[in-house]
């Protein structure tokens, strides 16, 4: 909005105006509050159990537990607690990309967490799956700074759901398609980005409807295009002559 100016500090509210902590001062007619909302989990709380042991291993109450669960870094990949290698207690739909949509990042919580319980993929001991969830925390807060401070469950859309392909096997094979069926790829890297790609092999794969799916799919800007690809093949080559930081994502 044209003249607005951002605060990020404290203030208190006059009669007509909102006093700042640095002794500014904003005349107004209504404040409206847009503070979000806070990951709660009253029925851990409830008095009957709220200082039951939950996990003996850990010796973790369901006081704790509730505590835990308000970070979504806190459980693996974001939606599986450390204390349940077998998905028995799960979330979905903790994990915010910064652009993107939380509905796809939900389908591949739900794939994973799916699998899991069905014992179609196992996970590591609860020791092994914490250090990845703090391994992954410091990820995405180096890569959102401030931002991932501010909400817990920001993440990177791409990588957020190759991540979880990568983890039950489904990524799609982009270097076999380059070669094999370039058409495809094409659309995967210069289409909308879209869950059929992670159809294409794996558990649960069905590849001719997705590749039926990225037949008909459009693509953008030819001149934009070509300028991505150029800094995809540029950034491949970096990256096999040395250059690991330059390595494109799953390519």
């Amino acid at each position: 909005t044209q003249g607005a100016e951002l605060y990020r500090i404290g203030f208190r509210l006059g009669k007509d105006r909102a006093i700042f902590d640095d002794g500014r001062e904003f005349e107004c007619d209504a404040v409206v509050a847009c503070t979000g909302y806070k990951n709660s989990f009253p029925f851990f709380m409830h008095p009957d159990i709220v200082n039951e042991v939950y996990c003996r291993k850990t010796n973790m109450t369901y006081k704790d537990l509730a505590l835990s669960c308000q970070n979504p870094r806190n459980l693996f990949k974001q939606c599986i607690h450390p204390s349940t290698p077998d998905g028995s207690l799960a979330f979905m739909g903790f994990a915010r990309p910064a652009f993107g949509s939380i509905p796809p990042c939900s389908e591949m919580q739900s794939r994973l967490i799916a699998m899991v319980v069905t014992g179609a993929h196992k996970l590591g001991t609860t020791e092994e799956i914490q250090c990845i969830a703090k391994k992954d925390q410091d990820n995405w807060e180096y890569r959102f700074g401030y931002d991932a401070k501010r909400v817990k469950g920001l993440v990177d859309f791409q990588l957020y759901c190759d991540d979880i392909a990568k983890e039950i096997g489904v990524l799609p094979p982009l270097t076999k398609l380059f070669f094999s069926k370039p058409r495809i790829w094409w659309k995967i890297m210069f289409s909308s980005f879209t869950m059929h790609q992670y159809r294409l092999q794996g558990p649960f794969a069905n590849p001719r409807i997705a590749e039926g799916v990225y037949q008909r799919q459009p693509v953008g800007d030819f001149l934009e295009c070509s300028i991505t690809a150029a800094f995809l093949l540029m950034a491949k080559i970096l990256s096999l002559v040395g250059f690991k930081d330059f390595a494109p994502n799953n390519f």
